[in-house]
């Protein structure tokens, strides 16, 4: 008994040893950066602002006191520089995937085209699931937009003239797509017009725990053991929560992999052809339910929520939509690519609300790397912080803080571009630009269009604020609307 004592203190000792002689290490490589004082010696900075729900308010905070980059953990900086980001981004960019994407791997069998770190790995996956994203090998992307589409103007003419909570009605849509897209057939929230299997609210408390994850090493070695992951991990055997969707994702897997399978050139069908194993493709799936919805989501209720308090964008978009499409009955994306004015309502609510908040952290190469006269030493990484970034006063001017889409086509060319590659950072860039960023784009451009050829929409009480909480996404309620049809 006395000998375990004796090896439980040395144990003991060796950790506190060696998380000391860390903390000094990480201190003294990253010693010239300012930041809040308890985030120069861990990462517990992040863990408190994480589990308040407050992390990018206290980024943009932390940036404004003590400028850019600032260091929020005992490793990592934060910046608000696009073209920082950029840089890191680049073909050819020796920065690489830090140990945060280990935390997206949802499929503890093999990692996915967002949790792959090794470069080769990742440029060969992405490349061969790209034409079933950017619809080049496809010919469904399109029409399954619309049929779901079609069945979001449905559901909300159901809650014509009353008051309803817009937030979950788009998750459901957004949702449907999803599955439509992906696995030849939707869900069935918006038929069901509720959370089936609870999902929605298994997912919202999933991000917070996939944002610790993420976020600490040490919560990503606990919930990575083999007894953690078999009493908290979803599974196709449950009967709530994010389980049942992947059941569902997985039947739809299993019938492209099974003796009477037959070849189509939807998504699935594209990963089938280009080798994906059923494995694959099944993991795959897990990141499309997990990370395909809430971004679409967040931008498409923003967008909407936006034009109903602002009545002159809104008339300027309604008379664009009117005078270049018409009466005509269906609308091809190519037709409302038309619409300049949309695109960049679109891109303004992308700005003011960033659909994702997760760090992404990059790390720096070996012997580091000097950037704009700021050196970052071997060892470090770096988040952007998409809040700070879409706000930057010397980038959209001072009224950066209001929703007003012309900014986008204001000014000369130069400055045009400068401002759109800035938003565009919201879906990644270079080697890391986002798969899903052609499919959301048809998504909000029919569904906007759709949405404001219906129907007038207001606000039920503009003196009351949306429940907003932010985990990683914007965990959005109480979005009141009142829908009428247009005469």
């Amino acid at each position: 008994m006395a000998l375990l004592s004796r090896i439980a203190v040395a144990a003991v000792t060796l950790l506190a040893v060696y998380y000391i002689v860390g903390s000094v290490l990480s201190y003294r490589r990253l010693r010239l950066f300012k930041g809040p004082p308890l985030a120069s010696f861990s990462r517990f900075w992040l863990f408190w602002k994480e589990c308040r729900g407050t992390l990018p308010h206290a980024q943009v905070a932390a940036l404004e006191k003590y400028g850019s980059p600032a260091r929020i953990g005992h490793d990592l900086l934060v910046t608000d520089d696009a073209e920082l980001i950029r840089h890191i981004n680049a073909p050819g960019s020796r920065w690489t995937r830090s140990g945060w994407y280990d935390a997206m791997r949802m499929d503890p069998r093999q990692d996915n085209v967002f949790s792959t770190r090794n470069e080769e790995a990742h440029v060969d996956l992405k490349a061969k699931e790209a034409g079933g994203y950017n619809g080049r090998d496809i010919n469904t992307l399109e029409p399954d937009i619309d049929s779901q589409v079609g069945e979001f103007i449905g559901l909300i003419r159901k809650h014509e003239g009353k008051v309803v909570d817009f937030a979950p009605k788009v998750r459901y849509f957004v949702l449907d797509v999803l599955s439509t897209v992906a696995f030849g057939r939707p869900f069935g929230f918006m038929a069901a017009d509720e959370d089936k299997w609870d999902y929605c609210q298994t997912s919202d408390d999933f991000t917070l725990i996939l944002g610790l994850t993420a976020n600490h090493s040490s919560v990503r070695w606990l919930l990575s053991q083999d007894w953690v992951q078999a009493l908290a991990a979803p599974k196709t055997t449950d009967k709530h929560g994010i389980g049942p969707a992947l059941a569902f994702a997985h039947k739809a897997v299993s019938e492209r992999y099974g003796p009477d399978a037959k070849p189509r050139k939807d998504m699935l069908g594209h990963f089938v052809n280009k080798g994906l194993s059923q494995v694959q493709c099944e993991c795959e799936a897990f990141l499309q339910i997990m990370a395909g919805t809430d971004s679409s989501a967040t931008i498409l209720r923003c967008a909407i929520f936006s034009l109903a308090g602002n009545p002159r964008v809104y008339a300027k978009l309604r008379a664009e939509i009117d005078g270049v499409l018409g009466q005509n009955a269906s609308v091809r994306y190519p037709d409302v690519l038309k619409l300049e004015y949309l695109k960049v309502v679109i891109w303004e609510t992308i700005r003011l609300f960033p659909p994702l908040f997760g760090l992404k952290e990059k790390c720096a190469p070996v012997g580091g790397d000097e950037f704009n006269g700021v050196f970052y030493p071997e060892g470090s990484t770096v988040a952007g912080c998409d809040a700070a970034i879409m706000r930057r006063k010397d980038v959209f001017g001072d009224d950066a803080s209001f929703f007003r889409p012309e900014r986008l086509l204001e000014g000369d060319d130069a400055l045009r571009r400068k401002r759109m590659q800035t938003v565009e950072v919201a879906f990644g860039s270079g080697k890391y630009l986002c798969l899903g960023k052609h499919i959301a784009m048809i998504e909000l451009h029919k569904t906007i269009v759709a949405i404001m050829r219906n129907f007038d929409f207001a606000m039920a009480d503009p003196m009351r604020a949306v429940d907003d909480v932010l985990h990683n996404v914007h965990q959005q309620k109480n979005m009141n609307l009142v829908f009428t049809a247009r005469e």
